[in-house]
């Protein structure tokens, strides 16, 4: 995937050229059909199918039948295409429904490597609207961990190659020039992408990955076999006989844009797991990754640019008013009404059915191992809540994996549908 996060500079200065040309040669010609036609087009944009807020809230409910009919089950086009399917997956992949979460995700990539190619068209609308009616993409993160949430379904599945796929398009995309070198790493996905070059025999990439993994946790030990050793721990070395569990964890609810917003570090607690199998504890889960970290990060990032395109582009709307204003007062006071009082709005939108934090647990366990229970305490969680997991589950050789989401149902066997196909 091509590098689209340095596509936004560009943006600002040409799309502003175009609109102050357009406003200094012909501000009275085309001012008014201009006004008229950037409010139809928002009106416009603002009517749509698939109710995110509902969606989202019936997600975190478990009334995924609610989220679906919600978000909308038809085909899904328009500026908000690759939101809509990410958050569209997530609800499948809650369900259980991995092949056709997989699909949706697999779609948002596919439309997200057709927007690498600059559209005019969408940089002049934004000048005269916001930046809402450019097409989502996603941060530098949203767009690696939509690799990282296939990978998990196509394992999920026992299907290791596809998810071979996965975990060399997550490598690809955090190298410093697809991400952009000032956006944060991903530890997170980098040692998901290690565990499963393990897994598929790519074992010098996959030992690459783990130190790379290693690197981003300075009070974590990640060894080049995968081994995890926290400040706090201390684990025996793995004598290659045993079996493992190797758990993958999204807990908690993904923060909202206003928390985005907010200065100050996370206001919940990180969520300490415990793994346990046949009331035995296994050991315990750790912590590699905070959504809210790198949101609160990436967003940060843009500030300069964004504040400066805002204040650009307000002024351009101002010009373009005051222009019309000389020739008809009424109509000039109307246009600074629609382009600035009702057009201007940031764009708040990202992809909120993630969890809060990401981890793992890497751990021996029982030969005949077919369920475990996952207790969590902190992240949100009031008490102490225990998850018993009985799928996904899979195994290969002397590993089992798994992953959790502290979602209702998510680990739940879902006997009405076994049998996972893509229509």
């Amino acid at each position: 995937m091509d590098n689209r996060r340095g596509v936004r500079p560009r943006r600002i200065h040409s799309s502003y050229r175009l609109v102050a040309f357009s406003v200094s040669q012909h501000p009275c010609f085309h001012g008014t059909r201009l006004c008229i036609a950037a409010f139809c087009l928002w009106l416009l944009s603002a009517c749509s199918t698939h109710d995110l807020p509902e969606a989202r809230q019936a997600f975190y409910q478990g009334d995924y039948t609610q989220a679906e009919e919600a978000i909308g089950t038809d085909v899904i086009d328009g500026k908000n295409s690759v939101l809509v399917l990410m958050e569209r997956g997530s609800i499948y992949q809650a369900e259980g429904l991995y092949a056709k979460s997989s699909a949706d995700f697999i779609q948002a990539y596919d439309i997200l490597d057709l927007l690498q190619a600059y559209s005019v068209s969408e940089g002049a609308e934004s000048w005269i609207i916001n930046d809402t009616v450019y097409s989502f993409e996603g941060a530098p993160f949203e767009q690696t961990l939509l690799h990282s949430m296939t990978a998990l379904n196509h394992l999920a599945l026992g299907n290791w190659e596809d998810g071979g796929v996965e975990a060399r398009r997550i490598i690809h995309s955090l190298k410093d020039e697809e991400r952009g070198e000032e956006y944060p790493d991903d530890p997170f996905s980098r040692y998901l992408a290690a565990f499963i070059l393990e897994m598929t025999d790519d074992g010098s990439n996959a030992r690459l990955q783990y130190r790379l993994s290693d690197e981003l946790l300075p009070n974590i030990h990640i060894d080049e076999k995968g081994g995890i050793n926290r400040a706090d721990t201390s684990l025996p070395a793995k004598d290659g006989r045993e079996k493992e569990l190797i758990c993958f964890f999204l807990i908690g609810s993904s923060p909202a844009m206003r928390d985005v917003r907010r200065t100050g570090n996370d206001t919940f607690s990180v969520p300490e797991i415990t793994v346990y199998a046949n009331g035995n504890p296994l050991g315990e889960a750790t912590i590699l990754g905070s959504i809210y970290n790198l949101a609160v990060t990436s967003w940060n990032l843009e500030a300069p640019a964004r504040l400066a395109k805002m204040a650009a582009r307000i002024a351009a709307k101002e010009a373009m008013a005051t222009a019309i204003e000389k020739q008809d007062e009424a109509l000039g006071a109307l246009a600074r009404i629609i382009l600035i009082g009702m057009l201007e709005r940031p764009d708040f939108r990202r992809w909120e059915t993630l969890p809060r934090w990401l981890g793992v647990a890497r751990l021996p366990c029982p030969a005949d191992l077919s369920s475990f229970d996952v207790h969590i305490q902190g992240g949100g969680h009031s008490t102490e809540s225990t998850i018993t997991v009985q799928q996904p589950f899979v195994r290969r050789g002397n590993v089992f994996f798994s992953f959790v989401r502290d979602l209702p149902g998510f680990n739940a066997l879902k006997m009405k549908k076994e049998i996972d196909k893509v229509p």
